[in-house]
């Protein structure tokens, strides 16, 4: 038998030893690159000191809305933004508690910072308050707000003052099923205004009035009329702009989505409504009649970008140089909150005689 080379036997024992090692260092460098891809230590990560990073929490709803007396109208949803309460003349402040939907949101109500879930107490005026929640989201820039409109009785209601329908009312859309529409806009430009009229029965200790249709229409912010055509109209024949029909709610209620009337020669700013009781639309109005705005709010409108190309009205310049509302405009006057910038919300209580 052939017997074994010391010599050789040393030098493979080497070479193995080599190998080991080279296994071993390959192991750590591989080790280390997969950390490297999975962004562990070492390698690329998204960590920041203290944990990793998170996009902050973008969600700004709200998870509840609840009034201390009464009840919304609609019953509350998150997705759901604007809503309507009725009160009686006894009831001068209401709490409204608002939670948040996101434990990183803050809430503010009426402008005036709110904690989750704690009330906050809002005094009533008689006629439409204009209540805003805004919801702000975690990441501190997402925002959505929630409106609710409540309309705290007079002792005694007054019937809405009648008023002329004017040149422009385009009668023949109530036949049309698709004027019953809550958005008027039809791609108008022009700032935005949600109008809420609140009905009330001054036969029947000004309790809303249900089941009633609101027709209401108003020029654009260049003072034009969907519908006509003529030398001051512009040629607007077979339009439909700026013009709806809505029924009211349980609470009485109505709401459109629009913009902020423009003016034109003759006229002060103005909104024309119309009120067909039981929701039929095919008999003649129970009551018409005209909003006004402040004059201070339209004066804001007016001056900005939007609105630029015809500025102020230099026709009429007041209530009482107006031939509609010369005689005041105590009952027809609306109560507008908000900003150029975010939009207006203009409510008006009316009175009608059932």
């Amino acid at each position: 038998m052939k017997q074994p080379d010391p010599a050789r036997a040393r030098e493979e024992r080497s070479r193995g030893v080599s190998r080991r090692g080279a296994l071993r260092a390959f192991g750590a460098i591989g080790a280390a690159g997969l950390a490297a891809c999975s962004g562990g230590a070492g390698g690329a990560s998204n960590s920041t000191s203290g944990g990793s990073s998170q996009t902050p929490e973008s969600n700004a709803a709200l998870g509840s809305l609840t009034l201390s007396a009464g009840t919304l109208s609609p019953t509350f949803a998150s997705e759901v933004t604007s809503y309507g309460a009725n009160f009686a003349n006894v009831t001068s402040e209401i709490t409204i508690v608002a939670t948040a939907d996101a434990a990183g949101a803050s809430l503010a109500v009426n402008g005036a910072p709110a904690a989750s879930g704690a009330g906050a107490t809002v005094a009533l005026v008689v006629g439409a308050n204009v209540v805003t929640i805004v919801v702000t989201a975690a990441d501190g820039v997402t925002t959505r707000t929630y409106t609710v409109v409540i309309t705290r009785a007079s002792s005694t209601c007054t019937i809405v003052p009648s008023e002329t329908q004017g040149p422009y009312p385009l009668l023949t859309v109530l036949a049309d099923p698709a004027i019953v529409r809550s958005d008027i806009t039809a791609g108008k430009a022009g700032v935005p205004m949600t109008l809420v009229l609140s009905l009330v029965d001054v036969n029947s200790g000004c309790a809303p009035i249900a089941g009633a249709a609101v027709y209401i229409w108003h020029c654009d912010k260049d003072g034009a009329y969907s519908g006509y055509s003529s030398g001051q109209n512009g040629s607007h024949a077979g339009e439909t702009f700026l013009r709806g029909v809505q029924v009211t709610n349980q609470a009485g209620q109505v709401q459109f989505t629009t913009i902020y009337p423009g003016w034109y020669t003759g006229r002060i700013t103005h909104v024309h409504f119309q009120v067909y009781l039981q929701n039929n639309t095919g008999t003649t109005a129970q009551a018409t009649s005209q909003i006004a705005f402040p004059q201070g709010i339209t004066q804001e409108v007016y001056a900005s970008s939007l609105y630029a190309a015809r500025g102020q009205n230099t026709s009429v310049t007041s209530f009482a140089t107006d031939n509609v509302f010369q005689d005041g405009v105590d009952f027809q006057l609306a109560t507008v909150t908000g900003s150029v910038a975010a939009g207006f919300t203009a409510a008006l209580t009316v009175g009608v005689a059932v």
